[in-house]
């Protein structure tokens, strides 16, 4: 029996709500691919979300994706 629930988007509040929260306690990064149009990218560590955003310029912060009128 696993000690976790496995990770599942569709339904995860965590995504769309602030404070923005990761699913698995012990993880440092989750991928979400979301509908073809979006990619999520959550870690607890800012150097990788730092360079996924210098590598993709056009990204943009989640937190204030969904904080847009």
């Amino acid at each position: 029996m696993l000690q976790y629930e496995l990770p599942r988007a569709d339904g995860y509040d965590g995504f769309w709500q602030m404070p923005l929260t990761m699913q698995h306690p012990l993880a440092e990064i989750e991928i979400v691919p979301w509908d073809s149009s979006m990619t999520l990218l959550l870690s607890r560590r800012k150097d990788i979300v730092d360079n996924f955003r210098n590598d993709y310029p056009e990204s943009e912060n989640l937190g204030d994706y969904i904080r847009k009128p």
